[in-house]
C-alpha cells in the first residue's frame, strides 16, 4: 500500500516540475517587463551608507558611489514611519527583494523587533528625484477647494422641479 502511494507521489511531483515551454516563456518575459536597467533584486550590503524611511512602504538606500535606491514595500509596514528605524538578517551580504525587514521598537530592555515585512524590487533614481519625492511626502496631495454656488444658483435647486412654473 505505502509502495503505491510512494509511486503516485513522486510522479506527481515529477509533473508538477515539468512546466510546458510557452508557460516557462510567459514567467521569463514577465519578469523581464519588471526589471529593467535601473531596477535591481538585490543591493550590496557593504556599499549602503544609510537608510531613509520615507512612510509605512517607501524607504530610501543611498549607497556609495552617489547611488540611490528607491524600495516600495508591496505592502504597508504599520509603525515602519513612526519608529523610524528596522533591521534585517541575510547570510549572503547583500538584501533582496525576497528579503524581511523587522520594524525595531523601543522597549523597557532596549530594542525589539515588531512587524516583518517584505521588501519589493530596488529603483535606481536620482538624489533630485529622491528629494523631489521626500518633498511630495511632507506636502501631502494637493487640496482644491470646490468654488462656493452663488445664491441664485442655490435658490434654483430648492424650486419645485415638477413644477415649470416656479421659479
Amino acid at each position: 500500500m505505502y509502495k503505491h502511494t510512494s509511486t503516485f507521489l513522486i510522479a506527481g511531483l515529477l509533473g508538477a516540475w515539468t512546466i510546458p515551454a510557452p508557460a516557462q516563456q510567459v514567467a521569463v518575459q514577465e519578469d523581464e517587463q519588471s526589471i529593467d536597467e535601473h531596477t535591481e533584486r538585490c543591493i550590496d550590503l557593504r556599499r549602503i551608507r544609510r537608510t531613509e524611511i520615507i512612510d509605512d512602504r517607501n524607504i530610501m538606500f543611498y549607497m556609495n558611489g552617489n547611488i540611490v535606491y528607491h524600495n516600495i514595500l508591496p505592502r504597508r509596514c504599520h509603525g515602519l514611519a513612526r519608529e523610524d528605524r528596522f533591521s534585517y538578517k541575510t547570510s549572503i551580504g547583500r538584501l533582496c527583494d525576497l528579503d524581511t525587514i523587522a520594524v525595531l521598537y523601543n522597549d523597557v530592555g532596549g530594542l525589539r523587533e515588531g512587524n516583518r515585512c517584505g521588501l519589493g524590487l530596488f529603483h535606481e533614481i536620482t538624489k533630485e528625484d529622491a528629494e523631489a519625492f521626500k518633498e511630495a511626502e511632507k506636502q501631502g496631495p494637493e487640496a482644491n477647494p470646490l468654488p462656493m454656488p452663488e445664491p441664485e444658483e442655490v435658490d434654483d435647486e430648492t424650486d419645485n422641479p415638477e413644477d415649470p412654473e416656479s421659479g
